[in-house]
């Protein structure tokens, strides 16, 4: 006996059949697959919001349908073929296998202070913007979030104000400097939140919520939307960075990360139905906003309300697009395109930019579709400065950034890559309504910002490779 088991244990045990992703080959196809990944889900949002557009009734003011279904197609069309430029040009592989490594020591020390610094700056910057708007209280920020609509009302008089008194806060002014804190903060909690100690995961949280608090208190989405878009990229950034030596838990993750945006995007959806039904009724817009017999039937007016609204909040720019695509083209003189540069060369340089209107603004005096009220997407905007044929070509230069970024975000690893991914899909996510991060000040500084050291950091490692 002791010998037949001495006999049967030397046999040598049968091998499970190699996995798939051992194989280098099989291995390189699953990074090449991932590659893609942000291409498919931005053309289905930008088609996908195009085709929605549609089957609403706003379609049936469209009197120019062949020039906006050929422009957004060749926009879309060339944002796909730079995407594609980038991501089949040849790498050396040698040196993307030795950058796929964990952040050293060093990163997670230099992630945990810009998660710190960015906390900060956001609580600092929510708290100041709700001192701003006139949340002296609890109660005022309570009885906002029961009324989003007239919250959304109140804002507008306190525009109105800073525009008349000439009124300006020092202490939101310098944080808007700082713009480029606001880029961190999510990207950066999200990617790097199994390696953050728990009183930083506590404090980024309470940045998070902090920042949205102001928005729900003036009862605007954008914020809200921000911080839900910039989750979703970071996780789509955490997933493709799972080491390849366990791969066995990548299902599992991906599983994770798209309940996690799933919950996120539903709990943003039921705020968003709930406060534009409120609008509607608010501002008297039903005539624009019509509820689906089918869908009131089965939830009642007020929610069928917000379910229309939701699905013109996203899709109504390709009208304003329809309109723009009318209005001759007049050169803004590179004040068209960001309005954030647009104030800023009024506010502090003296620049009548009156003289030398947006794209939008001038379609506003001739077809009275409201610039500053409903959207145009974000290619008028564009064209402004860069004509629409160059607007595509805008659209293909983004395109390569967008998967160079990606690439960087992913195998590289490196810290700027990563933010101005999430940066730019942001971008992407407002195509169909404006040029968002050329709206807002902050938001222009903190890309400019990442831009700049992203052409810092490429120009000394060139000079180092070389020298």
């Amino acid at each position: 006996m002791t010998s037949t088991t001495a006999v049967r244990d030397r046999r040598p045990r049968p091998q499970p059949a190699a996995a798939p992703w051992a194989h280098p080959a099989a291995a390189g196809r699953q990074r090449s697959s991932r590659a893609w990944l942000p291409l498919l889900i931005a053309v289905a949002w930008m088609l996908g919001t195009f085709g929605l557009f549609w089957t609403g009734s706003l379609a049936e003011e469209v009197s120019n349908p062949g020039r906006l279904c050929l422009f957004v197609f060749a926009a879309t069309t060339a944002f796909a073929v730079g995407y594609a430029a980038r991501i089949r040009r040849r790498a050396d592989t040698a040196t993307e296998t030795a950058t796929e490594t964990v952040g050293s020591p060093v990163d997670d020390r230099r992630i945990r202070r810009l998660v710190v610094a960015s906390a900060v700056y956001h609580l600092a910057l929510g708290a100041a913007l709700l001192l701003e708007y006139g949340a002296t209280g609890p109660g005022e920020i309570v009885a906002s979030l029961r009324d989003p609509a007239q919250a959304y009302a109140n804002k507008f008089a306190v525009y109105q104000d800073q525009q008349d008194s000439g009124r300006v806060n020092p202490a939101i002014q310098v944080l808007t400097l700082l713009g480029v804190f606001g880029t961190a903060l999510v990207p950066l909690l999200v990617v790097g939140w199994r390696r953050l100690p728990g009183g930083i995961r506590v404090l980024g949280l309470a940045g998070m919520g902090g920042y949205a608090l102001f928005f729900l208190y003036i009862g605007t989405l954008k914020g809200l939307g921000d911080i839900v878009v910039m989750i979703a990229a970071g996780l789509l950034v955490w997933a493709a960075r799972r080491p390849a030596a366990r791969p066995e838990v990548r299902p599992a993750a991906r599983r994770r990360a798209l309940v996690i945006v799933g919950v996120v995007a539903a709990l943003f959806c039921a705020y968003m139905v709930n406060s534009q039904a409120d609008r509607v009724v608010r501002f008297g817009t039903q005539d624009r906003v019509r509820a689906n017999p089918t869908v009131e039937r089965l939830v009642g007016p007020h929610l069928a309300t917000g379910v229309a609204a939701l699905v013109i909040y996203p899709t109504h720019g390709y009208l304003g697009l329809a309109h723009n695509l009318e209005t001759p083209f007049v050169w803004s003189r590179g004040l068209g395109s960001t309005p954030a540069v647009a104030s800023y060369a009024g506010q502090y340089l003296g620049v009548d930019t009156a003289r030398h209107p947006s794209y939008p603004v001038r379609t506003e005096a001739r077809s009275g579709w409201p610039s500053g009220m409903y959207w145009s997407t974000i290619y008028p905007w564009l064209a402004s400065d860069l004509t629409y044929p160059g607007t595509v070509l805008f659209m293909a230069l983004l395109g390569w950034l967008l998967a160079a970024m990606w690439l960087g975000a992913t195998r590289s690893r490196r810290l700027l890559p990563t933010l101005l991914f999430v940066q730019l899909c942001l971008l992407v996510a407002y195509i169909p309504a404006n040029n968002q991060l050329g709206i807002s000040r902050p938001g222009m500084i903190g890309l400019a910002t990442l831009l700049a050291g992203l052409a810092w950091t490429t120009v000394g490692r060139r000079r180092r490779a070389t020298g």
